[in-house]
């Protein structure tokens, strides 16, 4: 985007400008932390990049203090913070407790619905795992195709093949936010895939194509 004028936006594409007409503008530049004027400097706490630094305990640099939530500029997501917070409480009681960033699920609330769990394929090959990715349609549930007009819906498992377990997914299509948490706990439990191969879903559900998909993995 290159401009804003009254009721169009001109925008920029290999070099072309085009001018799209618009009755209203959504322009989001990302958020930040609200970290200042509270104090962070007096007692030492790191900051970098605008945000509180935490371990995965969710302790500062400075022991006995704790960040959660936006403040560290990790995951900027409600559900994210809930678990910080309950992280950073339980070190705090002495209960020995870890936050795994791999297992927060994000969800886009557009239509189709876009849910998204884990690594990438490229994330997990920049750690030296032996990855590979399966894609699998929607259309392997006979309630997407029932409730649909557009068959383009896609599910994408990424996994450790030395291991034989989930590391990451995503889906395109209806109902993502509400099952992308099932392959969440595929994930963060360590399932192995053959044994997630015996779970049973409900039919018809849209979630069936996480057991088609399993059992495409050789």
């Amino acid at each position: 985007v290159v401009g804003v004028g009254d009721g169009n936006i001109s925008v920029e594409k290999e070099g072309n400008i085009e001018n799209i007409v618009a009755d209203k503008v959504l322009v989001s530049v990302g958020r930040r932390a609200n970290i200042s004027g509270i104090g962070l400097e007096k007692v030492g706490v790191k900051v970098e990049r605008g945000a509180i630094v935490t371990d995965e305990k969710l302790m500062t640099s400075v022991k006995g203090i704790y960040a959660a939530g936006d403040v560290n500029g990790k995951i900027m997501l409600a559900h994210t913070a809930y678990r910080e917070g309950e992280v950073a409480v339980n070190n705090m009681v002495g209960e020995d407790d870890i936050m795994n960033y791999d297992v927060i699920p994000s969800v886009i609330y557009t239509t189709p619905e876009v849910g998204a769990v884990g690594l990438s394929l490229s994330e997990a090959e920049s750690r030296g795992i032996n990855a590979k990715e399966l894609s699998l349609s929607l259309m392997y549930s006979g309630r997407y195709i029932a409730e649909n007009t557009d068959y383009t819906g896609i599910m994408k498992l990424i996994y450790d093949s030395d291991s034989a377990k989930l590391i990451g997914a995503s889906v395109v299509g209806s109902y993502a936010s509400e099952y992308i948490v099932t392959l969440s706990m595929l994930i963060d439990l360590g399932v192995d895939i053959e044994r997630a191969k015996k779970l049973v879903f409900p039919h018809p559900t849209v979630c069936e194509v996480i057991r088609e998909g399993l059992f495409e993995i050789k």
